[in-house]
């Protein structure tokens, strides 16, 4: 278990102190950039109950917080990303009779149902299993490491995934390979997950979370404002369908975007040949 993070950890650009951690470790390794990463290694990177707690509230803060604009999510070790839910502390439970701590509005790691409004990157260190690959599933862009595999075990523990999994897959793979997956809670190979059109890169695990990070500096270099609009105009998709989603990209965000500052600052640089001097995103 991590101990709780300290007010001098956080870089003096951050201007709000990120929220209480017990269960995962935050750094900032580059100006605007969060990474977060499950520290539970000993447990394969399951989360408990009060795991997804502290992770809907950190991803909450991400969102709200004007100077982050990417982040990065991993697990410690090298054997698991996240094995799902900590199924010891779900049984316990469930023979309780008691009534487990309210999930977040993100759902499982907080992020399972996340809609929000900054991108987030997975280094997939390892497993991903049950919660943690639908925590894959809602991700922005995935990098996986050659040992990485994806698995929706649940039929083999007689339950369902029900944190936004089965519905991602369809629209993701189809409905013979969802099938196939959901049916039998089989293992997919990372190397599958590339051809599948899951994973962007495959990276040797010592390399990983690097990677992912520099990825995310490339979108922390953009208008933070035109990140936010462009990702929430395509995810209109993921919810809504895409016919709809095009109407609603213009009638709410066209104008949003067209009178902020930044979108001043990125033509008139343009037009000076000069790169951008973003401010920071209040959208």
């Amino acid at each position: 278990m991590s101990a709780p993070r300290s007010t001098a950890s956080v870089p003096d650009w951050v201007k709000v102190p990120y929220p209480l951690l017990m269960h995962s470790l935050v750094s900032f390794p580059a100006k605007h950039i969060l990474l977060v990463t499950i520290n539970r290694e000993e447990y394969m990177n399951c989360l408990p109950t009060e795991a997804t707690i502290e992770l809907g509230h950190l991803w909450k803060w991400y969102d709200s917080e004007p100077e982050m604009r990417c982040a990065v999510f991993t697990g410690k070790g090298k054997k698991a990303f996240c094995s799902g839910m900590d199924l010891k502390q779900r049984l316990d439970i469930v023979n309780s009779k008691q009534v487990a701590l309210e999930y977040p509005s993100g759902s499982f790691g907080g992020m399972a149902n996340r809609t929000g409004k900054k991108p987030i990157i997975i280094a997939c260190n390892g497993h991903a299993h049950g919660g943690g690959f639908e925590l894959v599933l809602n991700a922005d862009v995935i990098f996986a490491s050659p040992n990485a595999t994806f698995r929706l075990p649940e039929v083999l523990r007689g339950v369902s995934a029900l944190a936004g999994g089965l519905p991602r897959c369809m629209n993701l793979f189809g409905n013979q390979r969802t099938m196939d997956l959901v049916l039998t809670g089989r293992y997919l190979s990372a190397q599958e997950a590339v051809s599948w059109g899951l994973i962007k890169e495959i990276v040797p695990l010592d390399k990983l979370v690097d990677r992912a990070i520099e990825y995310a500096k490339e979108i922390a270099e953009l208008s933070p404002d035109a990140v936010v609009i462009s990702r929430l105009g395509a995810r209109e998709a993921w919810e809504t369908g895409v016919s709809r989603a095009t109407m609603r990209g213009q009638e709410i965000y066209a104008d949003v975007m067209m009178a902020s500052r930044n979108a001043e600052e990125g033509l008139t640089a343009y037009k000076a040949k000069r790169k951008p001097n973003w401010e920071p995103s209040y959208l």
